[in-house]
């Protein structure tokens, strides 16, 4: 391993770590605003629909949302109303899993 990958590896843990350090260092010994409490938690689910949907939508380059050109968007309806009726991730996984499988069998891809 040369030196410019142990550089890399350590500039890589650094801005890793401080986005997660310097807040908890400014704020630790501060009360925070409850409105920036509230505001914060939907940071998580905001950054989780982003990703999952520009994969959904987007299909060959371009946005797609005709079911059967699409292999990705009726296994992730079928994900949501299991997730919405059972609130069980195992089994949201399990049919997201077999539903894309299912898509990807009986479409030529």
């Amino acid at each position: 391993m040369n030196s410019s990958i142990v550089i890399l590896i350590l500039g890589m843990a650094v801005v890793t770590y401080l986005p997660r350090f310097v807040p908890m260092l400014v704020l630790s010994n501060r009360k925070v605003p409850e409105k920036l409490v509230k505001w914060m938690s939907f940071i998580p689910v905001s950054i989780f629909s982003a990703l999952v949907f520009s994969d959904v939508f987007f299909w060959n380059s371009e946005v797609n949302v005709h079911p059967l050109e699409n292999v990705k968007l009726l296994p992730t309806l079928l994900v949501f109303y299991i997730a919405y009726k059972t609130q069980n991730l195992l089994w949201s996984m399990a049919f997201g899993i077999l539903g894309i499988s299912v898509m990807v069998l009986f479409t030529s891809i």
